[in-house]
């Protein structure tokens, strides 16, 4: 078997797509099919067979497991993003903290509060 895509002998194997396979469901991802219907997974998987082995359940999944990631990378990226942020405008602007009170210095301490 070269380059994936194929299944093998038994029934239960997991489909590995080829490099081109995957090249054109991603070019389908990025042309905004998100949840093909079953025509469309049904004229995507003739399409691809061309390249290897596949099913109609491996175009499902595919995107549906696509679109999963995607949305678990957007999900970091924005987290990572607010971190930045608030790292940032945490270092930008110190917090004063004033000296502690002392009995000397209990005068100041007084104005201070009033």
């Amino acid at each position: 078997m070269e380059g994936g895509g194929g299944g093998g002998g038994g029934g239960n194997s997991r489909w590995n797509p080829t490099k081109e396979q995957i090249s054109m469901l991603e070019s389908l991802y990025k042309q905004g099919i998100r949840t093909p219907s079953a025509d469309q997974i049904q004229q995507i998987t003739s399409r691809l067979k061309a390249y290897g082995t596949i099913e109609g359940k491996n175009v499902f999944y595919w995107f549906q497991n696509h679109k999963a990631r995607q949305r678990q990378k957007q999900k970091q990226e924005n987290l990572a993003y607010i971190n930045r942020y608030i790292h940032h405008h945490h270092r930008a602007q110190p917090v004063f903290h004033p000296p502690p009170c002392t009995n000397d210095r209990l005068d100041m301490c007084v104005k201070r509060v009033s």
